[in-house]
């Protein structure tokens, strides 16, 4: 694996344990301070800077890390991220209709989704050696 798929993977695998970690705090303790939520986006913001960093510090392995299997795979990543929208949108909305879920945890529970859909799905590429 080159230093930019690597850094690639240790992001998106970062994001998906933290956004699955305020999932299960949330719904553990009810609730969840503003402050982790800012770590999430911070842990996004630092991925994709790393990656930056890797891409400059190494510039040979930036054409092999975009061959068209991990084009694909972003792009596989991008539509899967679509669709868990997409279904959480529904599904939510009708647990907010007829169940006692509250509207601030259905969208809460959506962002996380959205912030963390795509990179679950690139780590998994990753580790079946498709990204």
């Amino acid at each position: 694996m080159n230093p930019l798929a690597a850094t690639r993977f240790a992001a998106n695998l970062m994001v998906a344990a933290f956004g699955i970690g305020l999932l299960v705090i949330y719904v553990t303790r009810g609730g969840i301070s503003a402050d982790l939520v800012l770590w999430l986006g911070g842990f996004a913001i630092l991925g994709g800077v790393t990656q930056f960093a890797a891409s400059i510090l190494f510039p040979h392995s930036i054409q092999p890390a975009w061959d068209e299997m991990a084009v694909a795979s972003h792009r596989g990543a991008y539509q899967f991220g679509y669709w868990c929208a997409v279904l959480a949108f529904w599904m939510l909305f009708f647990l907010t209709q007829y169940f006692e879920m509250s509207l601030e945890a259905a969208l809460f529970s959506l962002g996380v989704l959205l912030i963390c859909a795509p990179s679950i799905w690139m780590a998994i590429a990753t580790l079946r050696e498709r990204a």
